[in-house]
Parts: structure tokens; sequence; C-alpha cells
């Protein structure tokens, strides 16, 4: 049975309205998360993974130094005007013939962002915009509604069609000119200006350094809270390389402000990791249980560095004596250390890995690429500040 709608202009208002309103909301939330000081955490910033706040402080939520939010405020705008406005009424506009042709075009650009947008905020962050979510789904709504009455490649050809009618028209073709000239103007001035870059935060740039702003670490992450760029550094207990490693990213956190290490467990035995053949590393996936559980206990990263100063041998007697070093509750950590929570979070860091293809340690996800193996802390460095800005 074939449903017909009699209105698709008006649903398609309808549905850029709320695209409108949400990136309203965004914006507001890109404002408070990077320019307020100690602002509320927004209504849809919920737990360590869905929280609008963290994705508008990340790299990833401006694009050409303008906010990712403030394109969908002008996106949605223009597809608003382009569905109620009476184009074939008006002589001036009569080379404007099919406006629903030219919505479908650009919600097929916008489709394809939403897409790369949410392959980001999957793997590469690892955080969930509950908002953006919304418009990924307002965009692909857009692009079916304005696809009703004709193929897909008719509207291409009559938006290119009409595009070339337009630019004919010397009027047309000085206003499009004027408005390329302007826009390019404004981007400029907004790079030169950088009104919409977050100020260096003096909080982030002095940590570790002491005093009441040091922002000390937590859980599974070093740096900085609001960070510009996360680090994802998988690494294995009694990999050599991977010691380095880790005295690398305090020394990372400690010389970039604004950005964030996230310490992931992949471990070299077969035992515990199902993306490995054998078992190079026997006490890899014992020491990995006690980290976790030593992280239930907030004494994760000191208890990280004494098993990278004791990774020759790591048997279980050797777990418990260092966890002895650093007052942990032995009873506890054992409990914790064979739980289903722990080997879940485990599981879950495996299942990213598989994602990325990661087979060997250390290796680090900086920005949207992968680097397998140790390299020299100053590329390290520079690879991450070439990431961040």
């Amino acid at each position: 049975m074939k449903i017909e709608i009699k209105n698709p202009k008006f649903i398609i208002f309808l549905l850029a309205f709320l695209g409108l309103w949400v990136s309203i909301e965004l914006c507001i939330i890109y404002f408070n998360a990077n320019f307020v000081p100690n602002s509320a955490s927004s209504f849809c910033s919920i737990n360590d993974v869905i929280d609008c706040d963290a994705v508008a402080q990340t790299a990833f939520s401006s694009f050409l130094g303008i906010p990712n939010a403030f394109y969908g405020l002008c996106f949605y705008l223009f597809v608003m005007f382009l569905a109620l406005f009476p184009f074939a009424k008006i002589e001036f506009f009569k080379n404007f013939k099919n406006p629903q042709s030219y919505i479908f075009t650009l919600s097929s650009l916008a489709v394809i962002n939403s897409i790369a947008l949410w392959i980001i905020s999957s793997m590469v962050i690892h955080k969930i915009c509950l908002l953006c979510y919304i418009l990924y789904g307002v965009n692909l709504f857009l692009l079916i509604f304005s696809k009703l009455g004709q193929p897909v490649s008719s509207h291409y050809k009559d938006s290119f069609k009409d595009f070339i009618s337009i630019i004919s028209d010397k009027r047309w073709l000085s206003i499009v000119i004027f408005v390329g000239l302007l826009s390019l103007t404004a981007l400029i001035t907004v790079n030169i200006t950088q009104v919409f870059t977050p100020p260096a935060n003096t909080q982030e740039q002095n940590m570790f350094s002491g005093g009441e702003n040091t922002y000390q670490p937590h859980g599974n992450v070093l740096g900085a809270k609001n960070a510009k760029l996360v680090v994802h550094e998988y690494t294995d207990f009694q990999c050599p390389y991977c010691s380095i490693s880790n005295s690398m990213m305090y020394r990372l956190v400690n010389e970039v402000g604004g950005v964030r290490v996230e310490h992931h467990d992949f471990p070299l035995n077969k035992l515990c990791n199902s993306l490995v053949q054998g078992s190079p590393h026997k006490d890899s996936c014992k020491a990995i249980y006690y980290v976790r559980a030593a992280k239930m206990q907030g004494k994760y990263w000191d208890y990280i560095t004494l098993l990278f100063d004791n990774q020759e041998s790591l048997p279980e007697t050797k777990l418990i004596e260092l966890a002895k070093s650093i007052n942990l509750d032995i009873d506890q950590l054992k409990k914790d250390a064979y739980s289903s929570e722990v080997k879940q979070g485990l599981e879950a860091d495996i299942e990213r890995a598989r994602n990325f293809n990661i087979t060997a340690t250390p290796t680090y996800i900086i920005g949207i690429k992968k680097y397998e193996g140790i390299m020299p802390y100053p590329e390290l460095k520079e690879t991450v500040l070439r990431n961040m800005y």
C-alpha cells in the first residue's frame, strides 16, 4: 500500500524547526562548556559516556574555527526558508524552480556529515551527545520527506540545472559572488580573532604543578578534564615499551594543556584476550584484573605505576604485595579482581581494540589515526599538538 503525504513541505518545515531549536540549545551548551568557568552541567550530561558538555569541549565540536552547532543553525534556517517561501509567485525568484530538490541535495550532505560525526563519537572520543543524535535523525527524515515525489537522480539533476540557471543571471551571479566573499571574509575574521576558540584553561596548563587547582588523575583518565584532544593508549603491564609509554603519558599531560590520556588494556595473553594467539605475558591477565579492582578503591594510576616498575614478574603474590604498599583493602581487592564487572570492563576494551584492528602494544589512537608501537617523546608530543590545532 502506497502512503501519500499531501504536504511534505510543511513536515519538512517542522523538522527544520526542531533542528533549529536543538542547534540553538547546542550553541548554548558549547558556549557554557567552553567559556563559562564552573558553569553547571547541561541537562544532557548524564554520565561518563552520555555527556554533551564533554563532546562540546573536544576539537571535533567545531570546524574551521566555527562550532558545528552554528552551521546547523544556518542550515535549518535555510531549509525552513526553502520549504515555505513562495518562489513561483515572485518574478525575481523565477529561476528557483525546484526548492524541494535543493532541500534533498543539502540533506544528503547533512546525512553524510551525520555519519562521519557518529563514527567519531562512537570510535574516537567514545562520548555521546544526545542532542547531536536527535539532529542525525532530523537530517535523515529531512532526506526522506524531501525525496517524496521523484527519483533521487532527478533531485540532483534539477538542483544542478537550477544552479546553472541562477548563476547565468547576472543579478544572481553578483549576489552569489557577494555572499561567497562575505562568508569567506567572516571565516577568515573568525579564525584570526579566534572568537569561538575556547580560552586556555589555566587549571589544565598547571596540572600536577601543585596548589588547589591541580587536577588529579581519576579512573583510567590522566590529564585535562575538559580536553581538546583525547589520546587513547592500549598497553600490557608486562610490555617493556608500555612502561616507557606510561612515563611519557605523565610527561605529556604535564607539558601540554588541554590533552587527556585514557588508558585501555590489551593483554598479550589469549586467556583473557581472544584477539591474540599466544600468551607471551603470562601474568598480564591477573595484573589487569587487580588494576581494575584497584580502580574501584581510587588507586588506579598509583597501582599502574607500581606494576610497570615491577613488570618482569607479576604473580598474584606480587600483585597483593604491591597493593599492600599503597594501603589497598586486600580482601576487597581480591573480591573485586574476579568480579563480573572487572571482566566485562576488560571485554569492552578488547572490543574497542577490535574496532581499531589493534594487534600490538603500545598502540595509540590520536585524533582519528592509529599509531602502533612506541615513538620518541618529541614525536609523540608533536603528533598530539598537530591534532589539537
